[in-house]
C-alpha cells in the first residue's frame, strides 16, 4: 500500500501513526482511525511505503490494525493513568 499523511510508517518499522495534521501534530481521533483501518480491512497487503523513505517491510495490515487499536486506545483514554 502506499500511505501518505493519514496513515504514517514510523521510523522502528512496527507501527504506524494516523495525523490529520502531521505539520500541526494534530491526531485523527480515535472513531476516524478505526474508520479509515475498518476500510483498509478489505484490502489484503504485506508492505506499506510512505513518505520520506519511512516503510513497513513485512505484515503490514496486521500493523496497521494493531495501531489503529493502540491509536484508538491513547486517545480515547484508556491509559492516561500511565501519565
Amino acid at each position: 500500500m502506499l500511505a501518505g499523511d493519514t496513515i504514517f510508517a514510523n521510523p522502528d518499522r512496527t507501527s504506524v501513526s494516523f495525523m490529520r495534521s502531521y505539520p500541526n501534530r494534530i491526531p485523527l481521533s480515535g472513531a476516524v482511525v478505526d474508520r479509515v483501518a475498518k476500510a483498509l480491512d478489505v484490502f489484503t497487503y504485506d508492505r506499506l511505503y510512505g513518505n520520506f523513505g519511512a516503510s513497513i517491510p513485512t505484515d503490514a495490515r496486521t500493523v496497521v490494525r494493531n495501531s489503529a487499536d493502540r491509536h484508538a486506545a491513547w486517545v480515547r483514554g484508556d491509559y492516561d493513568h500511565l501519565t
